[in-house]
């Protein structure tokens, strides 16, 4: 219940400044017109007005702003709050801190990326028919999971770099290429590839992909599972690189590796 009640407050504080009009246009309006310009520019570019694909795959990203960048500021922010020698001094988590900061952002991710991806069905006129709402809903939840461990991950460079605009910018590009959003990963370089398995979202992409095309049951659990295996990894990465930054702080008798 502490969790819970600490995440409601840093949610409260990172939305006191909107009324509700100007939430749901900040949550909505801009990643929907994110999403609606790379599929555009998709089927330009390949010459199709069949744009399923893309909807899904950038649908995917939609979850960046949160897990990516909310998440990934959270040590940089709590720099300038004057909250960071309590945070690294006190007893509690520093990943329960990040935590509490993503945790209802991260179900407001959920259903932003969920609503873009059906918002986008209405505008490209995609077929629902032959999809399984409950499969493609797993499928943004696992993506989701991924996504978060991949933000804690980030989020300890805050206390390793003071770039850290520099580096969220680029990992939301590296996501945009190397997942698969907008093209397929094989035309990459085999080498390259490499990372983009690596990456959180690429198997949960191609999974609600193979759920909108009729993939096996079986290969799209399969895909997930992989999916859940890079966020568990992620997660215990953070982990280690939290550890590592206390231990650093303690024995250097300093807040920040830089």
């Amino acid at each position: 219940m502490h969790f819970l009640h600490m995440a409601w407050l840093n949610f409260k504080g990172q939305r006191a400044a909107f009324n509700l009009e100007e939430f749901l246009l900040l949550e909505t309006a801009y990643p929907f017109l994110t999403l609606m310009f790379h599929c555009v520019l998709a089927g330009y570019a390949y010459g199709t007005t069949d744009v399923t694909d893309w909807v899904i795959g950038n649908a995917f990203l939609l979850c960046t702003n949160i897990c990516i960048f909310s998440l990934g500021s959270s040590f940089r922010a709590e720099r300038a709050y004057g909250r960071i020698r309590s945070i690294m001094v006190g007893k509690t988590s520093k990943l329960e801190v990040v935590l509490q900061k993503g945790f209802f952002s991260g179900l407001v991710s959920l259903g932003t990326t969920f609503a873009g991806f059906l918002a986008g069905c209405i505008v490209f006129g995609i077929s629902w028919s032959n999809i399984s709402w409950g499969s493609m809903l797993l499928c943004f939840a696992v993506a989701m999971f991924a996504a978060t461990g991949f933000g804690l991950v980030l989020s300890v460079f805050g206390l390793m770099s003071h770039q850290m605009h520099l580096i969220l910018n680029l990992m939301e590009y590296v996501l945009l290429i190397f997942t698969g959003s907008n093209f397929s990963i094989t035309q990459l370089p085999e080498v390259v590839q490499v990372i983009s398995y690596a990456l959180p979202l690429t198997r949960s992409i191609q999974a609600a992909r193979g759920v909108a095309g009729g993939m096996e049951w079986n290969e799209v659990l399969i895909l997930l599972g992989g999916e859940v295996v890079v966020g568990i990894a992620y997660i215990l990465l953070a982990a280690g690189l939290v550890k590592y930054a206390e231990r650093v702080a303690i024995k250097e008798g300093t807040l920040e590796l830089f």
